[in-house]
């Protein structure tokens, strides 16, 4: 019992520690800062696709080699793109990149199921909790 009660503190002490070492990045995705830092992020576009669900055309390139809505300040090579995630709040979807390691630079294209057809305000969300407007998109 006494092991198991120094094991739980320690964990308990090392989530500070954690956070800061990107836990946080890793659980809401990549900070606005960092996708400023490495050329931006836009959504282009979106596409009904036969099964009824929606792709949203997200260009975005974390490798800092290429500009799209920024110029890049920062080269990056150690964080690829893991995925795109996607929520939506009433009429605004919100984007989030999440980092892994050996993956590609640039962003899929997210699909959302049972999106109705409209137009939507789009946001970016990171780590640091604030929406960053992106503009909007049309849904068909």
């Amino acid at each position: 019992m006494k092991r198991a009660s120094v094991t739980l503190l320690c964990l308990i002490g090392a989530i500070p520690c954690l956070a800061q070492a990107g836990l946080l990045s890793w659980w809401f995705g990549q900070p606005w800062s960092f996708m400023q830092s490495v050329g931006g992020i836009r959504v282009t576009g979106a596409e009904r696709l036969p099964d009824g669900s929606v792709s949203l055309d997200v260009d975005c390139d974390v490798s800092g080699l290429r500009a799209v809505t920024v110029r890049p300040t920062t080269l990056n090579s150690a964080i690829g793109v893991g995925g795109v995630a996607v929520k939506r709040r009433e009429s605004t979807l919100i984007l989030s990149v999440h980092g892994a390691a050996q993956a590609t630079c640039t962003c899929p294209h997210p699909t959302l199921r049972s999106l109705p057809a409209g137009e939507y305000a789009v946001a970016y969300q990171g780590s640091d909790r604030q929406l960053h407007p992106l503009g909007s998109v049309i849904v068909p």
